[in-house]
C-alpha cells in the first residue's frame, strides 16, 4: 500500500516541516507523521491526523506557517481516488469542511471582518494570507474532484468548499458550471449552515436567490464539523 501513494509520501517527505510551526509549537516531527495517517487506512490514525487540522493547523481561522503546506497534502488527498479510498464518507466531508474554512479564513469577507477589529491592512501584514490565496486554484481542482463522489453529503461538502474557493480571481469563470449544483444540491441541504452558505454564494455571483430565500421546507440541521460560525466570533 505504501507504494501505490509514493507521491503523498514524497510531498510529505519533502516539505521542510522543520522550518514550519503550527498553533501547538514546531511542526516537525508531528505534523508529517500525523498526517501520513490519513493513507493509513487506520481510522484512529485518520482521526488523529484531522483533529490536527483542526485543532492545531486551522484553530478558529488561524493560519500558521504549517498551514498552507496542510492544505496542499490534504488536496492531494482528496484529489486521488486511491488516497479518497482509503477514508470513510465522513472523513472525507470533514478533509472538505476543513478546505471551506481555510478558503473561507482568506476570504474578503473575513479580511473585513478582520479590519473592522485589528484595523486596515491586517492581511497584508502576513505573508500566510496571500500564500493560501495563491493555491486556492489547486485546492479547487482536488475539491472539483469529490462533485462526481456517490455519497451526496460529500458532494455537499465539495459544493460548500467551491463557493469558497471560487472568490478567487482566476476561477470565477467557472461559477456559471458550479451554479446549478450549488442551487439544486446544497442550497437544498438540510444543514442550515450550508444552505446559507449557497444562498450568499449565489447571490455574490448575480444568480437570482428569492425563491432559495422564501424557501423554507423541511427541519434543518446545525453545522456541526466546521468552524466558520464561531470564526465569526471576535477573539477576545
Amino acid at each position: 500500500m505504501s507504494g501505490e501513494f509514493s507521491h503523498y509520501y514524497a510531498l510529505l517527505d519533502e516539505t521542510d516541516w522543520s522550518q514550519l510551526d503550527h498553533g501547538g509549537g514546531p511542526a516537525d516531527p508531528g505534523t508529517p507523521a500525523k498526517l501520513a495517517g490519513l493513507v493509513s487506512g487506520d481510522s484512529d490514525a485518520v482521526t488523529i491526523a484531522l483533529n490536527h487540522l483542526w485543532n492545531d493547523l486551522l484553530h478558529q481561522g488561524s493560519l500558521y506557517s504549517a498551514t498552507p503546506a496542510a492544505a496542499r497534502c490534504v488536496a492531494v488527498v482528496l484529489g486521488d481516488p486511491h488516497t479518497r479510498e482509503c477514508l470513510t464518507a465522513s472523513h472525507r466531508i470533514q478533509l472538505l469542511e476543513w478546505i471551506a474554512e481555510l478558503a473561507y479564513a482568506v476570504s474578503i469577507s473575513r479580511e473585513r471582518q478582520l479590519e473592522a477589529w485589528f484595523g486596515p491592512g491586517i492581511m497584508t501584514r502576513s505573508s500566510l494570507f496571500s500564500e493560501v490565496r495563491m493555491i486556492r486554484p489547486l485546492l479547487f481542482r482536488r475539491v472539483n474532484k469529490n462533485l462526481s463522489d456517490s455519497d451526496k453529503s460529500v458532494v455537499e461538502a465539495a459544493l460548500l468548499a467551491s463557493i469558497h474557493l471560487l472568490e478567487d480571481p482566476e476561477l470565477t469563470s467557472l461559477r456559471r458550471e458550479i451554479a446549478p449544483k450549488v442551487k439544486s444540491i446544497l442550497a437544498a441541504s438540510s444543514i442550515r449552515s450550508y444552505r446559507d452558505v449557497a444562498i450568499s454564494g449565489l447571490e455574490a455571483w448575480g444568480e437570482n436567490v428569492e425563491s432559495l430565500k422564501r424557501s423554507t421546507e423541511g427541519p434543518l440541521m446545525e453545522y456541526q464539523d466546521s468552524s466558520i460560525d464561531y470564526i465569526n466570533d471576535p477573539p477576545f
